[in-house]
């Protein structure tokens, strides 16, 4: 009879307790908010997802959230409206004695190692967009075009990079070539993050460049004006390298934020040319904007010359020297001018500042707006009406994304805005 009473009495707890189920999601950060202690991944298959971290989160493959940012490849383990209880870093090896680190890499660059062939084992995509110079496509999804891409010669050099020690692609194109019959084979496992940490150029194709000549990618002619107006890439802005140097010099007098006229996304796509990719002028320039904290800037594979041999259209005379340039929309994402027209009848929409508490005494916010912290939004999203749209917004729309994904999540009318704001109290 005792045994039938403390069996009821355990599932009378089971049943009146709540239950936090424990879940493990794996993915690609996209993002992180310092601020909101909250990482948003992308999932293999299905819409991000986002999670939070906090003081007694466990990590494992990295000394704790200042070693991670995307696109790392973690796993989380977490109680849905709980901070994550462990995150994991997911590093991919490569064969012993096969990895190389940045001096032997450039060192194999320079030449001084002999004749080579260097690999981009990412997606095409990717390559288009940006890659390491000299780096020929070789991705490694498809096994036939990945072999059809190797040199004749088994016994060449061959160094394979993707997108860094998350990344399996490195391994995999070392397998494939070594299975091929290659001897020769190293890679470099920091891959194209590690490269672009080291501030080193980064080539974009030409073809991709051509297809992008539009507002949501910025192209800059480094060359003079007097240069350019002979004859420069249609929808290219001038602004030489010395005008660069001298906003440097005045941010620093000034003691200012560094900024680039019209672009305050410091993830924005940014193609720099000048005659040739090699051009001092426009390393120097690439470097400048690197320094300012810009995170996608790359070269012009070839440069102007190579963009006349190929045919490609110029235009003359006419120079642009505003830029002009808007973050193309993603999932969610309100148009500036939507966001300014709705703001102007508050009863409509509810709009929700998602900053701290801090950030919100300091610069004030929007009027008429709901202020809900990032960090508490899922504990308090009971406070937001259903019956109109809700419009999130932040600093810069990182911390608003991820409230779009949280408050769509639980069947909210939605919509962030994906722009960088700057408030005045």
């Amino acid at each position: 009879m005792k045994g039938k009473i403390l069996l009821v009495a355990l599932l009378g707890l089971s049943l009146s307790a709540p239950l936090l189920w424990a879940d493990t999601v794996k993915g690609r950060i996209q993002q992180i908010s310092n601020k909101a202690a909250t990482i948003q991944l992308d999932v293999k298959g299905k819409p991000p997802v986002v999670v939070r971290f906090g003081p007694a989160t466990q990590f494992a493959g990295a000394e704790g959230i200042a070693a991670l940012g995307p696109p790392d490849l973690i796993e989380v383990e977490y109680s849905p409206g709980q901070p994550a209880t462990r995150i994991e870093k997911i590093v991919f090896g490569l064969p012993p004695g096969a990895e190389i680190d940045i001096h032997e890499m450039l060192a194999i660059l320079q030449g001084q190692r002999g004749a080579y062939t260097l690999g981009d084992a990412r997606p095409v995509k990717r390559y288009r967009q940006g890659h390491i110079p000299s780096a020929e496509p070789t991705p490694t999804q498809d096994q036939a075009s990945f072999l059809a891409a190797l040199p004749a010669d088994k016994d060449r050099r061959l160094v394979f990079y993707c997108g860094g020690p998350t990344c399996p692609f490195t391994g995999q194109a070392i397998k494939s070539a070594a299975d091929a019959g290659y001897t020769r084979l190293k890679g470099y496992q920091e891959g194209m993050p590690g490269w672009k940490k080291h501030q080193l150029p980064v080539h974009s194709s030409r073809p991709w460049v051509a297809e992008n000549l539009d507002i949501h990618h910025v192209l800059i002619d480094v060359r003079t004006p007097a240069v350019a107006m002979s004859g420069h890439i249609p929808s290219a802005v001038t602004l030489p390298t010395s005008e660069l140097q001298a906003l440097t010099d005045e941010f620093i007098r000034r003691q200012v934020p560094a900024k680039l006229p019209g672009v305050a996304d410091k993830a924005a796509p940014i193609i720099l040319y000048s005659n040739t990719h090699a051009d001092a002028d426009l390393l120097l320039a690439y470097k400048e904007l690197k320094s300012w904290g810009y995170k996608n800037v790359s070269v012009l594979e070839g440069g102007l010359n190579a963009w006349q041999a190929d045919n490609r259209p110029l235009a003359a005379h006419e120079l642009a020297s505003e830029i002009r340039y808007e973050k193309e929309l993603v999932e969610g994402a309100a148009p500036m001018a939507e966001f300014v027209k709705l703001s102007a009848d508050p009863k409509a929409t509810t709009f929700l500042d998602v900053r701290t508490e801090a950030e919100v005494a300091q610069q004030g916010m929007l009027e008429g707006a709901l202020h809900i912290p990032l960090d508490n939004l899922e504990a308090r999203a009971g406070e937001l009406p259903k019956g109109k749209p809700v419009i999130a917004y932040c600093e810069n729309g990182i911390r608003a994304e991820m409230a779009y994904r949280t408050l769509k999540d639980k069947g909210f009318d939605v919509y962030f805005l994906n722009e960088t704001i700057e408030f005045h109290p």
